[in-house]
């Protein structure tokens, strides 16, 4: 339960950045060192708790060109069902 309430907290944080015109990333790398996710959960969570992701927030440059959307696969190349679920609709 704690997992989806943290993923809920993430979400809030995330829209409530965007909503501000604030750019976010989370970061998750650095805490797949041991070391490093033990002085995360030592430093900033006084030994309690258990740190699953870093957030970089901060301003996004102002004259910047929008970037390019993300390609994606389709429904059908990600899950298995019946086609007439699958396909696209327009």
């Amino acid at each position: 339960m704690s997992r989806l309430r943290a993923g809920e907290a993430t979400s809030a944080v995330l829209l409530t950045a965007t909503a501000m015109g604030l750019a976010s990333c989370p970061i998750t790398e650095p805490l797949e060192i041991q070391s490093t996710r033990d002085a995360v959960r030592a430093d900033v969570f006084g030994d309690s708790g258990y740190p699953q992701m870093l957030l970089r927030v901060g301003w996004a440059p102002i004259n910047a060109d929008p970037l390019p959307a993300t390609p994606r696969r389709s429904l059908s190349q990600v899950v298995d069902g019946p086609r007439e679920l699958l396909e696209e609709r327009r």
